[in-house]
Parts: structure tokens; sequence; C-alpha cells
């Protein structure tokens, strides 16, 4: 029921005049009448929806756990993207990931991983975009941390215009937007930089 239902509905109740007889006119009551067949046609309407499904494309088309898919060139693998959950929509190009992780390679190499909790891929491009808690480590150490990042597959470059925070040997580098390569040999932040080598503090235009 609504607010102005409401009101009408005890407004009326509350001031409505009685006859002599006792009884309370006609009109007035079958008013009365009406509103509540309105509000109780309402509440029934109402009480049949399902919670969450308020689009047909919520119910994922396709859903696979342990999902893995393997990208190579040549016979040589460059990435394995690996997610604990992933639903496909029948309207939507990307599919969804749940608790990610991808690996990064070079000649066949490993060298570094991305994990995040949500993600998109797409495909066909096989591009890759990522939010929540997303962290990039490599084997030797190097770290980014930020809340969503981009991966070009095309390029093999990452990518965001957010938040980063960059870490290799106790140094500290943030600033908002940048572009890198996963293995974050080549990292160069936008906007906003700021450095700390050790005790010492230093604002810079990027990093290469």
């Amino acid at each position: 029921m609504n607010a102005s239902t409401r009101d009408r509905w005890h407004g009326t109740g509350q001031t409505g005049r009685i006859n002599r007889s006792g009884n309370m006119p006609v009109r007035r009551y079958r008013l009365l009448s009406l509103l509540l067949l309105i509000w109780v046609g309402a509440g029934c309407e109402k009480s049949g929806e399902t919670p969450g499904l308020s689009q047909e494309g919520d119910i994922p088309d396709q859903q696979f756990y342990d999902y893995r898919l393997i990208e190579s060139a040549g016979g040589v693998k460059r990435w394995v993207l690996e997610s604990e959950r992933m639903e496909k929509y029948a309207d939507q190009e990307d599919v969804e990931l749940f608790d990610l992780r991808m690996q990064f390679f070079k000649d066949g190499e490993y060298f570094s991983t991305l994990t995040a909790q949500r993600g998109q891929a797409n495909l066909t491009t096989k591009n890759l975009f990522t939010w929540g808690t997303v962290i990039v480590v490599t084997e030797d150490g190097r770290r980014l941390e930020t809340e969503e990042l981009h991966y070009d597959n095309e390029r093999g470059l990452i990518h965001n215009d957010v938040f980063d925070r960059f870490t290799r040997d106790g140094d500290v580098m943030t600033g908002i937007g940048l572009e890198a390569t996963p293995d974050l040999e080549y990292f160069e932040l936008k906007q906003a930089v700021q450095a700390e080598v050790g005790d010492e503090a230093a604002a810079e235009d990027g990093v290469n």
C-alpha cells in the first residue's frame, strides 16, 4: 500500500459519518471496498516476485566451476586464467569470473600472477577486466596493488585509471592511472605520482 492510499484509508475510516441507523453511507463503503481490493491485489502481485530475478538475463545460461582458459602463441604458453566460478549470460559477450587467478609466461617461463575478486573476460578478444582487490606479484617480488585492472591481450599490457600502489625492494610508488607489462619491468604511472625511497620522499612524473 503506498503512502497516499494508506492516508486515504485511515483518514476515511476515522472521519466517516454514521447515519441515524448506525450504518456508514453506501457510497463511502463502496469506496473503502475498492481501495481495499486495490491494496490486496498489489500485495499479492509483489509476493509472487522472486528476489534477485528482476530480469531474464539475471539467470546465467552456462555456469562452470574451476574454470580454466589457456592462451598460447606458436605452441608456447602466454598465460593461464583460472576462476573458481564462471558464468555466461545469453545477452552478454563477456563471461563473469569469480575469485580469479591469471599466471603470465614469457617464452613458456612463468614470471607473474594477477589475482582479483571479480572479473570479466571476452572469449573472442581475450581481453580481461578485473576489480575488487586486484594484486599483481612477480617472481622477483615486485608488487602492484589496485582496485581495478584491464589486460589488453593484443598489446600484452595491463592498464587502468584508478589509484595504484607499486612496491619494489622496499621502495613504494603511488599514483593514479598506469600502463605496464605484466612482469612490471615496464611501469608508468600517469598522475599524482609520489615515491618513497627508504626514508626519502619525492614526487615523480613516472617510472620506466
